[in-house]
């Protein structure tokens, strides 16, 4: 049952960091979206109960675009298993071409697990190093129009125009997927952090490598003005209502 959970905890790791930040493929202004030097708080609710908490934390480098990732397990959901993640994402303020991708995660009922991504524009080869307990791979991949789960998240945050349906591919260095987000209205959404206009998205994430299969289903409300934040998803992925919800906004 803990495997099973961790399995399914790195399912709903990749719906919420994609959902956290938002954006999607093209050469986007600037105009929306990323805000440099900003902190967003989430807590995490397992039916009701809360089950963790995490925090989105994006600021300018040398030239290119940090995004820092964390998330904590704690309250009912660490009877069951203790998880801890990291992920650092680096890419390009204005074309969104990911840099360097980086993701940590620890658990009390699994190994330790690290995946390291380089992306070469240039040639787009990506050089994967992963590393899992003892188990340690490296190798390269050619993609095409792929982005790390933050930068993707990141780019479809920084669309103009969230009317529309759109979808964006996404690799983490463990297999090719690809996110579909289709809108589903608008309303004035209250969350812990505020209450703010908002639009609904439904995402669902389907992956590409080996058999095509539908890996998550999730609903995020993200905030209808210039800051596009991302307010509440919901997503379902074990047994009940797994919330994400934004607590505090910090700049």
């Amino acid at each position: 049952m803990s495997q099973e959970l961790v399995h399914k905890s790195e399912k709903v790791a990749v719906v919420a960091g994609l959902s956290a930040l938002l954006l999607f493929v093209l050469d986007v202004p600037m105009g929306i979206g990323v805000q440099p030097d900003e902190i967003l708080r989430y807590e995490v609710t397992w039916n009701g109960k809360r089950a963790g908490h995490g925090d989105i934390t994006t600021t300018g480098e040398l030239g290119r675009v940090k995004v820092v990732v964390q998330a904590v397990s704690d309250g009912v959901l660490n009877a069951v298993v203790e998880l801890w993640s990291r992920i650092q994402s680096t890419f390009a303020p204005r074309t969104f071409m990911p840099h360097k991708y980086v993701f940590h995660l620890k658990s009390n009922v699994s190994p330790t697990e690290v995946v390291d991504l380089s992306f070469d524009p240039k040639t787009g080869l990506v050089q994967v190093n992963k590393q899992k307990g003892n188990e340690v791979e490296s190798h390269c991949e050619k993609l095409e129009s792929a982005y790390d789960p933050v930068t993707a998240a990141c780019l479809l945050r920084h669309q103009p125009d969230l009317s529309r349906a759109m979808y964006v591919d996404v690799y983490d260095g463990k297999a090719r997927a690809r996110l579909f987000v289709t809108p589903a209205g608008t309303e004035h959404l209250t969350v812990k952090g505020g209450l703010y206009p908002a639009i609904r998205l439904r995402l669902r994430l389907v992956r590409l490598t080996g058999k095509k299969e539908d890996i998550g289903a999730a609903t995020l409300w993200i905030s209808d003005d210039a800051f596009r934040i991302p307010l509440l998803l919901t997503s379902s992925p074990i047994v009940g209502t797994v919330r994400f919800e934004l607590v505090q906004v910090q700049r």
